[in-house]
């Protein structure tokens, strides 16, 4: 049996952040908007049937260091990934280790969890002195 909700959150797409009135369609784990009132422009429309039926985010996390002048290598998803995906792409990300040297930009796992995308390094790491 199908329920609708209303919803109502900031649009992130843009520096105007409009708040969106959304209303859901939910028939158990399956949401379908219908209706988005607020925005500005069709990207918030655009991202209110993204945020309801698959969120995506940048995940940011550290992996450690072999042999690194820093202990600490911050990495992140070089684009979003599905929010469901976050709790497995982080115990995957725990049994991680860089080797020094690390540029910023390499790839430390790629194809994170088939999702087509990868995990990049956020800073430069130079071998231990």
């Amino acid at each position: 049996m199908a329920d609708t909700q209303a919803l109502q959150f900031h649009c992130t797409t843009c520096p105007s952040e409009c708040l969106l009135d959304v209303v859901i369609e939910k028939d158990g784990d399956v949401a379908r908007v219908l209706s988005v009132h607020g925005n500005r422009c069709q990207r918030g429309a655009a991202f209110a049937e993204q945020e309801t039926t698959c969120p995506m985010r940048i995940l940011a996390t550290t992996v450690p260091v072999t042999g690194g002048d820093q202990p600490l290598l911050p990495v992140r998803t070089k684009e979003a990934i599905p929010r469901a995906l976050h709790m497995q792409a982080m115990e995957l990300l725990r049994a991680t280790r860089a080797v020094a040297p690390v540029r910023m930009g390499d790839v430390v796992v790629p194809d994170i969890l088939d999702s087509g995308v990868d995990v990049v390094a956020s800073l430069d790491i130079d071998c231990a002195p």
